[in-house]
């Protein structure tokens, strides 16, 4: 196969809105604990903590015309392992509306997860194809499956692809459901209410309400035990990212995302950071210059503190951030 090597930047020949898709596979990729509950959503699935996640590859290469390579990068590909049960998933988180064209890179990613995991045994080439979902962000719609229909000399064939959208969820749909994944993409549901919401005071303090909301609740949630800190740090930077990337028009509303979000991820990264070099040099008995590094994190959240409130002396600040860096 010949041909230069080069990246695909369309997907069916839109222009992809990175920043979403970055936000979803960053909390894919990196947190475990969120994704076991977002497959039990989308397959009706019933895995619990033990269930283990062995990812695969998201880059492939496909021939295009003139035998040159384009690569693709699926939002999701991963296997889940439990009591002895092995499934292959594949999922895609799609910005613009639904259209069937989408099926069509939903089977070509399938089939390129598929020959991943195939094997070859006595003549015969075995493919698994993965449990396929599309999480829609945008638009809204009554069905809940899309299908591939295969008709091959051997027979006709035909596999589900889950549909679900942003839009049928609410903010207690996502606690009750323990779909944390889902917070950074809410947004979407108040997107045509966001050049009025920019513009009238009172509806934007009511939008902020709402991330005040998440913010108390996310932190209801680590504290009971449902929700890993590093998780719930990797969640509120999504919220945060994708959050300015939809409210990039409109100011006001994009700073009002910022100061409560944006703060909150300062204070999470130094307790995060703090607590992993606590827990390093647990395990690799090292003390050297663990004092020093705590008072910078107490410094570093202090200085946090007082910028968010100016009333707060740094006496008051430092003390603030002692408590919570103990």
């Amino acid at each position: 196969m010949s041909g230069k090597k080069k990246e695909s930047k369309k997907k069916d020949g839109v222009y992809s809105d990175f920043a979403y898709d970055d936000a979803y596979r960053t909390m894919e990729s990196e947190c475990d604990d969120l994704l076991i509950p977002f497959v039990n959503y989308f397959h009706n699935e019933n895995y619990g903590s033990s269930a283990k996640i062995i990812r695969g590859r998201n880059e492939h290469f496909i021939e295009g015309e003139n035998h040159s390579e384009q690569k693709r990068i699926t939002d999701s590909a991963f296997e889940i392992v439990d009591n002895g049960k092995h499934r292959l998933y594949h999922h895609e988180c799609e910005s613009k509306k639904y259209d069937d064209t989408l099926l069509v890179r939903m089977f070509e990613y399938d089939v390129q997860v598929a020959l991943d995991s195939s094997a070859i045994k006595e003549h015969c080439l075995r493919v698994d194809m993965p449990y396929s979902g599309i999480l829609l962000l945008r638009g809204s719609g009554d069905f809940d499956k899309a299908y591939v229909k295969l008709s091959t000399p051997g027979g006709s064939v035909e596999y589900p692809i889950a549909i679900r959208r942003m839009s049928e969820l609410g903010i207690e749909d996502i606690f009750e459901k323990h779909l944390y994944m889902l917070l950074p993409f809410y947004i979407f549901n108040m997107e045509s209410s966001l050049d009025a919401i920019n513009e009238d005071s009172e509806r934007l303090e009511e939008f902020s309400d709402v991330y005040r909301d998440i913010l108390a609740r996310l932190e209801k949630e680590v504290e009971s035990g449902f929700l890993p800190v590093m998780s719930c740090s990797v969640i509120i930077n999504m919220i945060h990212k994708v959050a300015y990337k939809m409210t990039m028009k409109r100011e006001k509303v994009q700073k009002r995302v910022g100061d409560i979000m944006g703060g909150k991820v300062i204070e999470l990264e130094v307790i995060t950071a703090h607590r992993q070099g606590i827990a390093e040099g647990r395990t690799e008995g090292r003390q050297e210059g663990k004092t020093e590094e705590r008072a910078e994190n107490i410094a570093k959240l202090a200085a946090h503190y007082m910028s968010t409130d100016p009333l707060l002396s740094k006496e008051e600040a430092t003390k603030m951030a002692t408590e919570i860096l103990a």
